[in-house]
């Protein structure tokens, strides 16, 4: 089982290196998708400039302070997530600056291909295994206990069980309009910003 586990993360991880390298994307393409969302989201902000990095952000009922110099924003969540928020977008955008510079850098391209650059090197056969002068360590013995096997697993508290009539070949559903019968890439309505991007291959025009 666990050499099984390395041959799959050793082909995983070189996939990862070559198409990283390949790409012509510069955030990685999930949050790429989340940083369109939150675009979409700033129309309806109003910025107003009190200092040089330093703003105040409306967005319906909710006023925020977002500071461009430090990446933090009222509402907390470029603070937690690394993406810029609606809020800061906004500010991004009346400051003829661009929101893509503002995404922590641990989800842009530089970083990705650091991850997958080391090496899983192969590991060689039981053939060419050293043999020791020790004696040969055997499994643990396997007692089977009496009764009746389980053949299912006990659910936790809270989870949903699963329709019975589930299938596989279920009919496609547009993550676009909602309507059945076609995907995204054939939709004829406008797409979203984030399914606009990710049909473009997450390269920014």
């Amino acid at each position: 089982m666990i050499d099984g586990i390395k041959d799959k993360q050793m082909v995983r991880w070189h996939n990862n290196r070559e198409r990283g390298k390949a790409s012509l994307w510069d955030i990685t393409p999930h949050y790429a998708e989340k940083l369109e969302v939150e675009k979409e989201r700033a129309k309806l902000c109003k910025p107003i400039q009190a200092g040089v990095n330093l703003w105040q952000v409306t967005s319906g009922q909710q006023t925020h302070a977002v500071n461009l110099e430090i990446y933090t924003c009222g509402c907390r969540k470029w603070d937690l997530s690394g993406i810029p928020c609606n809020h800061a977008i906004s500010a991004i955008n009346n400051a003829k600056r661009f929101p893509e510079d503002y995404v922590c850098k641990f989800f842009k391209k530089p970083f990705y291909l650091a991850a997958y650059e080391p090496m899983i090197y192969p590991v060689p056969g039981e053939h060419d295994w050293t043999r020791t002068s020790g004696p040969d360590i055997e499994p643990p013995k396997f007692h089977v206990k009496k009764g009746r096997r389980k053949e299912k697993r006990i659910k936790g508290k809270f989870e949903v069980p699963k329709p019975k009539d589930s299938s596989r070949m279920a009919t496609i559903t547009c993550s676009n309009c909602g309507l059945q019968g076609h995907r995204y890439t054939n939709c004829k309505q406008q797409l979203r910003p984030e399914l606009a991007l990710r049909k473009n291959k997450h390269v920014v025009n």
